[in-house]
């Protein structure tokens, strides 16, 4: 079946379906499912239903009243997702919120980025702030502390969280480090976190952290900046 493009330059609405191209540079809406290869939201965009596409970029404000799925997904506006996100690459500059879960093999937040399930991934990496309100799971997490970061459980495989300097400005009008109720991996340094435990094989707390429990099977170190209630080699 041949795929004709989803063009709404202006202010309209169209049904779902099957698309080459969905490009929303006004004010559209779409009822139902959209299957297409690439979706562009330049303006204000409300999808009623779900969304499979190869490629999205959204620039604009879109809201998605089910799931998404896609290779790679990048957000330099605002986007709320009512369901889950499935990708392969997820690239969030502006603002994203996600009722659902978000599986990807990579994600990017260099904005802000609302998770109100868990996050699966093979690599995460951080620069902006970040919420999930279930587990953080990934095989790599990499964290640079430039607001107020926080997940429920963290668990990886190598996980880093630093705060680069020259952020103490920004600490002084809003509130910068991460957040969680357990922090675990194989390899883990962490800077101003506050967690109630963290459990790994080689374990260095830096500065700024508030640690009730480390338990580590391999090596701990401590930064004399940090606060550790106790600590265990098991």
């Amino acid at each position: 079946m041949e795929r004709k493009d989803l063009v709404i330059s202006g202010a309209g609405s169209a049904s779902g379906g099957l698309y080459n191209l969905v490009k929303i540079s006004g004010t559209g809406k779409v009822h139902g499912d959209i299957d297409c290869n690439d979706m562009a939201i330049h303006g204000t965009a409300k999808m009623e239903g779900n969304v499979e596409a190869k490629a999205a970029h959204i620039s604009g404000k879109a809201r998605i009243a089910g799931s998404l799925k896609t290779e790679h997904v990048k957000i330099h506006g605002s986007a709320r997702i009512d369901g889950n996100v499935q990708c392969k690459q997820f690239d969030c500059h502006g603002s994203a919120n996600v009722d659902g879960n978000l599986s990807a093999d990579e994600v990017y937040i260099h904005g802000e980025a609302v998770i109100k399930g868990g996050c699966d991934a093979e690599q995460f990496q951080a620069r902006g702030e970040f919420s999930v309100g279930g587990l953080l799971n990934a095989g790599t997490i990499q964290i640079k502390l430039f607001g107020h970061c926080q997940a429920k459980e963290i668990g990886g495989e190598r996980i880093e969280v630093k705060q680069p300097g020259r952020t103490w400005l920004k600490k002084l009008l809003f509130p910068v480090g991460l957040t969680a109720e357990s922090i675990e991996g194989d390899e883990i340094y962490l800077e101003h976190t506050n967690a109630k435990a963290v459990r790994g094989n080689r374990v260095t707390i830096g500065p700024g952290c508030d640690i009730e429990v480390v338990e580590y099977q391999g090596e701990f170190q401590c930064n004399p900046g940090a606060k550790v209630g106790a600590y265990q080699k098991v």
